[in-house]
């Protein structure tokens, strides 16, 4: 298993009529790294530069260390190593990585793990956790058990937000969010009941230009739910919506805080921000600009600080399909995967299996005067 580093240097134009006239350029995505014979789909960045991405189990008989450490030279080193990274099906699991889908490290280099247990996709009931790694020490800090209380049957935690002492997480399959106390360890289960949380079938998403059907000729439901979440800068917010939208959204944190806030006040409170883009995951900045993983036009859009929307970087659409959680690096560079989740057998049209290898680690540069 390895990583090759390449840079991609044309940008994408488009002429307009005159010969002096042009449309404004889109600078095409950079990739940094590629993984050979396992996906991805998700990458974060410590405060030091570390990379480290994430590589959901796909299936019962190929093995994937779950976390990964992108080192210089361009190989994946499994992270933190050792037992951690050799789970095997019908292990316990409860010290091991069983089929993780997020890695989100925070500014005290504390390098979240979101392992909803899942294997294909389909999670395995009452696994469900959290793992806090210390970066700077590569040791496991603690874990998070979420039990059927949190996470019913069916249930799948897809990523993960901190701040100020709890955690954010989505339940992207049932559309419900997850509220932690990372003191205490009490989690709770809220919105379950909303319906702006869950996946709305009567959307007409495409991919790269091409509508999303699985074989039956429906929009694949799994995991579309509330899927793409983020926390202000200033940790005062919490943005959310279903994968496809239509519509993003967004709480105070105060009251997802307070546990004794029900869940008709948090859904009475719930603000509507305008529309969201089909998107796999969203950043802000501390300009108030959302960097949305854009699905349908295959790059990062941004929503501005006044609500409206431009598209920084694209393709090229033969290797980026599936723009995947984004995380900011230094010197203002955007990094996220492409994770070609259109192309796995129960979403694809034909229902096979149509990923291609190598799979692509991007990075963009934010607009000059974005405040990351």
């Amino acid at each position: 298993m390895g990583i090759g580093l390449s840079l991609l240097l044309p940008l994408l134009t488009a002429g307009l009529p005159g010969p002096l006239r042009s449309a404004p350029q889109i600078p095409e995505a950079t990739v940094v790294a590629k993984s050979v014979d396992l996906p991805w789909n998700g990458v974060t960045v410590s405060t030091t530069g570390r990379l480290f991405a994430s590589l959901p189990r796909q299936n019962n008989t190929k093995a994937t260390p779950s976390v990964a450490e992108i080192l210089p030279d361009g190989k994946l080193r499994a992270y933190p190593g050792g037992h951690w990274n050799n789970y095997k099906l019908g292990e316990p699991g409860n010290d091991q990585f069983v089929g993780i889908n997020s890695v989100v490290s925070d500014a005290n280099d504390q390098l979240w793990v979101v392992d909803p247990a899942g294997v294909g996709g389909k999670p395995i009931k009452g696994k469900a956790k959290l793992v806090r790694i210390d970066i700077k020490t590569n040791a496991v800090k603690r874990v998070y058990p979420l039990g059927v209380s949190v996470i019913p049957e069916g249930g799948f935690i897809n990523d993960v937000r901190v701040s100020q002492g709890f955690a954010f997480l989505p339940d992207s399959s049932l559309g419900a969010l997850i509220v932690l106390n990372l003191e205490s360890g009490q989690a709770r289960r809220v919105l379950a009941h909303d319906d702006r949380l869950r996946s709305d079938q009567s959307l007409k998403l495409t991919v790269n230009g091409k509508l999303y059907l699985n074989a039956k000729g429906k929009l694949p439901n799994g995991n579309m739910s509330v899927n793409p979440v983020e926390v202000s800068p200033d940790g005062r917010y919490f943005y959310f919506q279903a994968s496809g939208g239509p519509r993003l959204l967004r709480l105070p944190t105060a009251l997802l805080k307070d546990f004794k806030v029900t869940d008709q006040q948090l859904s009475a409170a719930i603000e509507d921000m305008g529309p969201g883009p089909f998107n796999a995951g969203m950043t802000m900045t501390k300009d108030g600009s959302i960097y949305f993983s854009d699905i349908e036009k295959g790059g990062i859009t941004r929503r501005k600080p006044d609500g409206s929307f431009e598209l920084i970087a694209q393709g090229p659409s033969s290797i980026l399909v599936w723009p995947d959680a984004s995380r900011l690096g230094s010197g203002g560079y955007l990094y996220f995967p492409s994770s070609q989740i259109n192309r796995f057998a129960g979403n694809s049209p034909t229902g096979r299996l149509e990923i291609k290898y190598p799979f692509h680690m991007f990075r963009v540069k934010l607009p000059a005067g974005a405040d990351s």
